[in-house]
């Protein structure tokens, strides 16, 4: 079992935790997953709107965004849309807590634990990770409806003044507590996965663990999820860094003899790769992503690729591959920053259950320790009863002085 100072200086092992090929791998399949259910879902949604799909591919690719100001996008859409989002969120946090039990796991000494085994135990506990957040969203909403009744009687005549004015603090009282809620929804989908896969909780003990570091620990918890959100962008941003001059490296070597073929086939898979932020989004947003694929990772091809030039069918289908591995590359880059997210956060609560509870999570559980630590002998109950001593207590301490 790994030994913890149970403090600050614990939370700067995310990176070297988050460095595994086999963590990398399980959130690279969570992530793949969840972004082709969403993209799926997306297009759905502009199909089921009577958009045409080479019209939103021409747009957005493999990456769609609902952009109401260009392809109409009613409610039912928008609830395609809402349902892609959730899935690639589940997908997520069911990785998420694949790898929180692998890392938990590691921390108690199975440096061997399979990501078979993982996947397993976080499907079996998908309600807990998912349904927490869920349920928070679901207090938030009782208390929006019961609001909204007090507005319907403040609507009427005289009556309705008077109402208002007598649950004028009671009802600030329940939007701060709406507000309260929303922070810890927040914190529940950043630290509640990793909590669960540390203490195999139910939905309910989930929340009540999440209320628990939000209320008795808020400055660490705060401080603690600030460092590891560093470090996996540090991470996201060195391995982003190494993968784009290894591409320029890979470049320059077969161009060495396929000379300007190769530079058609980046070319064309480009257009494969395009990413097309929608036209509502902040205008920061869409600076910082130029800034970001341009500048840092001399990538501007990402944000604003060339036009598809057909050069025959062997480029055509080396330029669908390589935009495929381009999508790969990158997945694996984002996999690598949750992989440190998510490490990291199980040693964050690892570190808060000490500090709130004197609990050491990694130590073995009672029923665990029960299958490996011997059985205490039975008491002597001869003097008692009468009956003579059972063979398996026979040579117990003890059994002699009552004979």
């Amino acid at each position: 079992m790994t030994k913890l100072h149970f403090n600050y200086k614990d939370i700067f092992r995310a990176l070297r935790l988050g460095f595994s090929a086999k963590k990398v791998w399980m959130m690279s399949v969570g992530l793949m997953v969840g972004f082709l259910g969403y993209a799926l879902l997306t297009y759905l949604a502009y199909l089921v709107a009577g958009s045409e799909f080479l019209t939103v591919w021409e747009s957005f690719r493999l990456l769609p965004f609902p952009e109401p100001s260009l392809y109409a996008f009613p409610w039912y859409s928008w609830l395609l849309f809402g349902a892609g989002v959730g899935f690639f969120l589940c997908s997520t946090l069911l990785a998420g807590c694949a790898v929180s039990k692998v890392t938990y796991e590691q921390l108690r000494g199975d440096e061997f634990y399979e990501a078979r085994d993982a996947f397993r135990f976080a499907f079996k506990y998908l309600p807990s990770t998912f349904a927490s957040p869920l349920l928070l969203v679901g207090f938030a909403a009782v208390v929006v409806g019961i609001g909204l009744l007090l507005s319907l009687l403040a609507a009427i005549p005289y009556f309705g003044e008077i109402v208002i004015g007598v649950f004028a603090l009671p009802a600030f009282a329940a939007s701060l507590f709406i507000v309260y809620l929303l922070v810890v929804f927040f914190l529940s989908l950043l630290i509640g996965p990793s909590i669960v896969g540390a203490t195999k909780n139910d939905t309910f003990d989930t929340i009540f663990e999440v209320f628990s570091c939000v209320n008795e620990q808020p400055a660490r918890l705060v401080w603690y999820l600030a460092i590891v959100g560093l470090l996996s962008e540090l991470g996201s941003f060195l391995l982003g860094l190494a993968s784009s001059a290894a591409g320029r490296i890979g470049t320059l070597v077969l161009q060495a003899f396929a000379g300007e073929k190769m530079a058609d086939i980046l070319a064309n898979a480009s257009f494969y790769f395009k990413v097309n932020l929608p036209a509502w989004w902040p205008g920061f947003l869409h600076q910082l992503f130029d800034t970001v694929c341009g500048t840092i990772y001399g990538l501007p091809q990402l944000y604003s690729p060339t036009d598809y030039v057909p050069l025959g069918w062997g480029i055509d289908v080396a330029a669908v591959l390589v935009g495929v591995a381009f999508h790969v590359v990158a997945i694996v880059v984002v996999a690598f920053g949750c992989s440190i997210w998510y490490s990291g956060n199980t040693m964050v609560y690892a570190v808060l259950a000490k500090k709130k509870d004197d609990k050491n999570i990694l130590e073995i559980p009672n029923d665990e320790a029960e299958l490996i630590e011997p059985v205490e002998p039975l008491p002597d109950e001869t003097a008692a009863t009468g009956q003579p001593v059972p063979p398996a207590a026979a040579g117990a301490p003890g059994a002699g002085e009552a004979e």
